[in-house]
């Protein structure tokens, strides 16, 4: 009987003739076992021996030592653990804990909300008032004006005020070239006059201050409301602190004091600090 070798086989056993005769065995002939070895029986028998009497060791002891613990566990050991009613519970308390951190955070949104809508109205109503009290806009328009809008129109609206002194506007208000004398930021506005010039209250007030200190040499400041006036480089100054004065009233006399190019009357209008121009409310 002819026994039939297929092609695989053919080339097989002529690779193996060859590598015999060099000496070699053939890389097809070796058998190398990717399994994972296994532990030999009585090896497992023995740890499993030796964790059985560590565990009854370890109850023993605490029977004998503390029965107490050993009479709490049993009544755990007896019972039937549901995890599925364990996950359940799980997830409704992570489940609640995740909405009260929700709505803690939308209570905060509604109160940061609510605090700026009061600030809002709180803006808007100022912003009517001032507008109101100016005259400008109307129940159909809503105007938004600076702060220095908002102080001029205050001033107009609730002070009466005059040219204190006469003679030449030399310098007007705002930022202009600074000089070893001359500031950059000008608080109000430079009439030039000769010396002695009557110089007189632009508003009623009460005299809030009579100084000759600082750069503004002899000066004085009357204050109606939240509107003040200021009269500085003064020659003389014919009234005292906490007197009451009338509009038109002479109160001083232009001079050359304090830090100046020349004699001339500086005149500042303020509202609660705030200067503003003159030449906004008065014309010169």
């Amino acid at each position: 009987m002819v026994r039939i070798i297929s092609e695989q086989d053919r080339i097989r056993r002529a690779e193996e003739i060859a590598n015999r005769r060099r000496g070699t065995i053939s890389a097809r002939s070796i058998n190398i076992s990717t399994e994972k070895k296994k532990m030999p029986y009585l090896t497992k028998v023995f740890i499993q021996t030796i964790v059985s009497m560590c565990i009854f060791g370890l109850a023993y002891f605490l029977n004998q030592n503390s029965p107490q613990v050993i009479e709490n566990i049993k009544p755990i050991l007896a019972q039937d653990i549901n995890f599925e009613e364990l996950y359940n519970r799980g997830n409704e308390f992570f489940t609640k804990l995740n909405e009260e951190d929700n709505n803690g955070e939308k209570s905060n949104s509604e109160e940061n909300n609510v605090e700026e809508n009061i600030v809002g109205e709180e803006k808007q109503v100022t912003n009517d008032q001032v507008n109101e009290t100016a005259g400008i806009g109307g129940s159909d328009e809503e105007v938004i004006l600076s702060q220095d809008e908002q102080d001029v129109a205050y001033i107009k609206a609730n002070v009466s005020l005059i040219v204190p002194t006469t003679g030449t506007v030399t310098s007007g208000y705002g930022t202009r070239e600074a000089t070893d004398i001359i500031s950059a930021n000008h608080a109000g506005i430079d009439i030039g006059a000769t010396v002695g010039t009557e110089i007189i209250a632009a508003m009623e007030g009460t005299v809030e201050e009579v100084s000759s200190y600082g750069d503004y040499g002899n000066h004085l400041k009357i204050t109606n409301g939240e509107v003040s006036t200021l009269y500085a480089h003064c020659s003389k100054i014919l009234v005292n602190k906490g007197d009451y004065i009338t509009q038109g009233q002479k109160i001083a006399e232009v001079g050359n004091t304090g830090r100046t190019t020349g004699p001339h009357l500086h005149f500042e209008i303020s509202r609660s600090g705030r200067t503003v121009d003159p030449a906004q409310i008065l014309t010169f």
